[in-house]
């Protein structure tokens, strides 16, 4: 299923109301700009000491695998300098995205009746273009899950949604869950617009009066019907487990591409490291910065990286609320909980980014994401299992 889904730069953005006109531009926010300049600049650096001091082989160390009197017929398997040229070329280019990510922009002037859109592109000129306000269909929050590397994370994004995707218009995103719902009614009504939502089902409207009420009291009122069957047979890709006090689900070991490649990553990088920690022990290694920078950094992002491998997450269902956890290899930690009375929205939404699916469990400040991996008939029986929890 596809939607209308812009790509919006900014991971820290809310659209001022309180005075016209109101102005806002979307761009890169300097913290996720900041680690690629830096880390290129750095290896950018890194690179050219090198090119200018050059490799400094001593000859002890070099007689403990090459004997002196062959030394001179010994030649490296690669010219040092090639590397040297490796780490300036991926250093400028890491600098070089980081500032056209900068550069590019888009700003958003509403005058109180229409929308003005003025779009800068890296390169080409700048587009403006007008909309009224009575254009807009609704205003739609989403949840977008991004990537960065092995680091998960969500994007709470509130946009005048347009069936245009280049007239869609960010008003707040965050990577924090607290109060999103509450903004996301308040901007409802500021623009008198229906509050819309991305489900398995479609985009889907929300009447305003209702967004205050819980899953509970919309069940009372017939929006929101219990058709949990506890004889249907249990996903293959969960573990049930109840107990005195609490049901556990568990999602078991799933593979998929993005696990392949991340342990393909993982493999590669080890072996190299291998061959670099042998290359320690027998003492034949360059005298290099870059070498030393570059092990330590690695050692200390494959153990997080072989960390965030192994980390399954579970849902927790007691008495009186939901808990999802995140468990790494021998201890779990409490990655968020909700009260089930305060639990005013269940649904299996997508992940534009990706196309996948995923369970989303919303109070009016809190946010409990669960299996972004899972099949989507999985996850309706997960979304039907919580509601039938939920309100009975």
């Amino acid at each position: 299923m596809s939607y209308n889904v812009p790509n919006h730069f900014s991971h820290k953005l809310e659209f001022p109301l309180n005075r016209m006109p109101a102005k806002i531009s979307d761009r890169t926010n300097w913290q996720f700009m900041l680690p690629g300049l830096v880390f290129g600049a750095l290896l950018f650096i890194l690179g050219l000491y090198e090119m200018l001091s050059g490799f400094q082989y001593t000859n002890a160390n070099v007689s403990e695998v090459v004997p002196l009197t062959d030394l001179s017929h010994y030649k490296p398997f690669a010219d040092p300098i090639l590397f040297d040229i490796v780490f300036m070329v991926v250093g400028l280019g890491m600098m070089i995205a980081a500032v056209f990510s900068y550069i590019r922009y888009r700003k958003f002037i509403f005058d109180g009746k229409n929308m003005i859109i003025g779009d800068r592109p890296v390169i080409g000129k700048k587009r403006i273009v007008q909309e009224s306000i009575k254009n807009y269909l609704g205003v739609r929050f989403r949840i977008e899950l991004f990537q960065t590397g092995f680091i998960n994370g969500n994007r709470y994004i509130i946009e005048l949604y347009h069936k245009n995707p280049e007239r869609i218009v960010p008003l707040y995103i965050s990577t924090s869950p607290k109060n999103v719902r509450k903004l996301w009614k308040e901007y409802a009504r500021y623009f008198e617009l229906p509050a819309l939502v991305n489900t398995d089902e479609g985009l889907t409207a929300r009447d305003i009066k209702n967004l205050d009420k819980s899953v509970k009291e919309m069940a009372k009122l017939g929006y929101v019907t219990d058709d949990y069957d506890s004889y249907a047979e249990l996903p293959p890709s969960l573990k049930y487990v109840r107990k005195k006090d609490k049901i556990v689900i568990k999602i078991k070991n799933i593979w998929d591409i993005y696990n392949i490649m991340g342990w393909a990553t993982i493999a590669v990088v080890f072996a190299a490291m291998i061959i670099a920690t042998f290359q320690i022990i027998s003492g034949f290694h360059a005298n290099s910065y870059t070498f030393y920078f570059l092990y330590i950094t690695t050692t200390i992002l494959l153990i997080v990286a072989l960390l965030l491998m192994f980390r399954k997450e579970k849902l927790v269902l007691k008495k009186n609320k939901i808990v999802h956890t995140h468990k790494y290899m021998t201890y779990s930690t409490k990655h968020n909980e909700i009260f089930k009375e305060d639990i005013e929205a269940i649904d299996v939404t997508q992940n534009p980014a990706s196309g996948r699916y995923f369970v989303s469990i919303i109070s009016e400040d809190r946010t409990i994401t669960f299996g972004s991996k899972l099949p989507i008939e999985d996850l309706r029986w997960i979304k039907s299992f919580l509601i039938h929890e939920v309100i009975k």
